[in-house]
């Protein structure tokens, strides 16, 4: 089975923000390729002005929460880095063994998303170059960047549901998926990491951007 990749634009976020952009994208992702019919639960961000949709049940809710805990402790003290969060939907095949006895179970992945994150700190930022504590100006820079975030993750909601709608080919039957127990895996990776001094200056010197 051929597998479905699909590519999310990079976010540029806050290091504080981290958490919360994975729940609101990871939830909006599961919920579309949720087993059968999933009750559905709309949830208002507890950041940004956005309302998402999530499935109504614990495991999935404890799964993203768990990752965006773990994604988030694991760059608390990094600088600036480049990382990558994926969701895999699998399907649980059966699969004989030596003389076809014995029968064992593998996960055959039909779909991974990839969501690209440029994370920076911009308090360590501040610090290091102002020693002081920040000006209006850059108070309404950082209100114009969390703007322009909340422009971009509207987009890549409206993206998600149009590519989850348009593809559905190659989705296996329900009865493959796993039924109770997870139908999907969470992972990340980090790329690349550099001092976030750059990167700041260039967030104040340029005008908010909708892929911000």
């Amino acid at each position: 089975m051929n597998c479905e990749r699909v590519e999310l634009k990079e976010l540029t976020v806050e290091r504080k923000q981290v958490k919360e952009v994975l729940k609101i994208l990871h939830h909006s992702i599961v919920f579309q390729r949720a087993l059968g019919e999933p009750r559905k639960l709309d949830v208002d961000s507890a950041l940004f002005d956005i309302s998402y949709v999530c499935v109504a049940s614990r495991l999935v809710s404890q799964k993203v929460e768990d990752h965006a805990e773990a994604f988030w402790s694991a760059i608390e003290s990094a600088p600036t880095v480049r990382v990558q969060s994926s969701i895999a939907f699998f399907e649980r095949r059966s699969r004989p063994t030596a003389f076809g006895l014995f029968r064992s179970e593998e996960k055959v992945i039909w779909e991974r998303w990839n969501i690209p994150l440029t994370v920076y700190s911009l308090d360590e930022t501040l610090s290091s170059e102002l020693a002081r504590p920040p000006s209006a100006s850059e108070g309404e820079q950082r209100s114009q960047h969390k703007r322009a975030l909340e422009a971009a993750l509207r987009e890549r909601l409206e993206f998600i549901l149009t590519m989850a709608s348009g593809k559905k080919d190659h989705i296996p039957p329900v009865d493959g998926l796993g039924g109770d127990v997870p139908w999907f895996e969470i992972s990340s990776n980090s790329s690349e990491s550099w001092s976030g001094l750059d990167l700041f200056k260039q967030l104040l010197s340029s005008p908010p951007r909708p892929g911000l």
